[in-house]
């Protein structure tokens, strides 16, 4: 998903989000987010001069997966942080901060680990046509994909921390061209992001989970990025903003930091697999659980798996 089609868990999970499907009258199927709608095509490939001067195109920059980071630039590490508050009154009901760090050769293995302050994390890594899985404080678990797509899929997912988070304030940037700068190597350009004195009302929500993002109000915006010249793909990146937005007849206010750096482009990432006696080999995997997650995403919390915890990144709550 696009990162994962959410702002963050932590604002979802604190807030109590109802189900969609909670009324007894079903779902209309434009509100099932593609279960039964067909998903629009392809979005068109983002404009690199766009993107220095529009906070929505900047948006869509930001939101560039990580398999096409990877095309387009071949080896390298990413390293994502972000910061979230949220407050109802003077009174501070969640507060999350995180950190990702995915490193990529140029053959497509992968090493990629998330931890955050609530002492969650995971790791995982690609190599050799096996997957390496495991939470924090946890034995690896070996076993092969589930299918092609899914070593993609959850790289993408880890990834996509940046562009979920600005994709709630992207119709209040005002974005500015600052000139030409280089990151890692690459010719890029940098651009201002502040807040639009005259913001645009925010986009409509056909689903109704994610309705409360158009009340969403920005007070406060700054930040700045340095966009792939050729690609638009950000090399830098980094924003703090500060929204208020109701729910359920509550208002609340959310401050969120959020920064991202790419490195060493092009040079080689040494990985390297778990020793054998810290992997515990997972032949199969049941999908009975991950393919009733998908159909619900957003309408129910993710199922428990049998022997541990569900795995939930900040983002795939709606």
């Amino acid at each position: 998903m696009s990162r994962r089609a959410a702002v963050c868990a932590v604002a979802a999970a604190t807030l109590a989000l109802s189900a969609a499907c909670g009324g007894g009258g079903g779902v209309a199927d434009e509100e099932l987010g593609g279960l039964v709608v067909s998903p629009p095509s392809e979005d068109p490939a983002v404009d690199p001069a766009r993107a220095s001067t529009d906070g929505r195109e900047l948006g869509r920059a930001l939101a560039i997966r990580h398999a096409e980071v990877a095309r387009r630039l071949g080896a390298h590490t990413a390293k994502i942080t972000s910061r979230i508050e949220v407050k109802e009154g003077d009174t501070v009901v969640e507060s999350l901060s995180d950190e990702t760090l995915v490193e990529i050769s140029a053959d497509g293995d992968y090493h990629a680990r998330y931890d955050n302050s609530a002492d969650y994390g995971r790791e995982v890594i690609w190599q050799g046509g096996a997957m390496f899985l495991r939470p924090r404080y946890a034995k690896w678990h070996r076993r092969p994909p589930t299918d092609e797509q899914e070593p993609i899929a959850v790289r993408d997912q880890m990834y996509a921390v940046a562009g979920d988070y600005f994709d709630l304030v992207a119709h209040a940037a005002e974005v500015s061209d600052k000139g030409a700068a280089e990151v890692a190597g690459r010719s890029g350009r940098r651009v201002e992001i502040k807040l639009d004195p005259s913001p645009a009302r925010p986009p409509a929500q056909p689903l109704t989970q994610r309705k409360w993002r158009e009340s969403v109000t920005v007070q406060a915006l700054e930040g700045e990025a340095v966009l792939d010249a050729e690609s638009a793909i950000p090399l830098q990146a980094r924003f703090a903003a500060k929204v208020t937005f109701n729910r359920d007849g509550r208002t609340f206010t959310m401050s969120l930091e959020v920064g991202q750096e790419l490195a060493a482009i092009g040079q080689a990432v040494a990985l390297v697999t778990p020793p054998p006696e810290e992997v515990v080999t997972t032949p199969e995997r049941s999908r009975e659980t991950d393919e009733r997650d998908a159909l619900l995403q957003g309408m129910a919390p993710p199922a428990k798996r049998s022997g541990g915890s569900s795995v939930t990144i900040p983002g795939d709550v709606p």
